[in-house]
């Protein structure tokens, strides 16, 4: 409770100086990454980091300056004309590490070559909308966080069973002959049988 007071009076008076590292740090996610990012630097990845959350953005953005890592911002509030500039500078300066990203403004028509990881911190419920790692060519790490027993796991197995059907709906369409007839299994049994799972 009072990690959440805290950081309600971070967002009024716009300055950290109420929050400690360890406070940011407290969060298990946090945590991971500040222990993760040092093994990817040392390995010589660079990194996307998206979240669907600026204020996670803003706390994330705290999490890389205790971890000691350069890093690149782009959100919803970036301007239309800076983003490309942040991308080509990512892309073109490997001294900087990692670029964090809103999902929504990350996946919009953006060509990230300069990372080979992607990490995502917060899952939509949507997972058409995380095509982030669909934007980084030669992608060799797609790591999504999920947190043990919290809400993290429903929403990663929602996101993962609308996949599964939107692949059976594919595959279903796919299987349909010249005639457009129906396939062997309708799109209700298909729709049944996830359900069931």
């Amino acid at each position: 409770f009072v990690a959440l007071q805290l950081l309600i009076s971070y967002g009024e008076t716009g300055t950290k100086g109420a929050l400690t590292d360890e406070h940011v740090l407290g969060s298990a996610k946090c945590q991971a990454l500040a222990e993760l990012l040092p093994l990817l630097m040392k390995g010589g990845h660079r990194v996307l980091i998206f979240s669907q959350w600026t204020t996670m953005l803003d706390i994330l953005e705290w999490t890389l300056e205790v971890v000691g890592v350069t890093y690149r911002r782009l959100d919803g509030s970036t301007q239309v004309n800076e983003r490309q500039t942040i991308v080509d500078t990512f892309n073109n300066d490997p001294s900087i590490f990692a670029c964090l990203l809103s999902t929504r403004a990350g996946g919009q028509g953006l060509n990230l070559i300069g990372a080979d990881t992607v990490i995502i911190h917060d899952m939509d419920f949507n997972p058409q909308m995380e095509s982030a790692g669909e934007m980084v060519f030669g992608v060799i790490v797609l790591a999504k966080l999920v947190t043990k027993d919290t809400v993290d796991e429903n929403i990663y197995e929602i996101a993962r069973r609308k996949l599964v059907l939107d692949a059976a709906v594919l595959e279903s369409g796919a299987e349909l002959d010249d005639d457009n007839d129906v396939s062997e299994k309708t799109m209700g049994e298909i729709l049944a049988s996830l359900l069931l799972v």
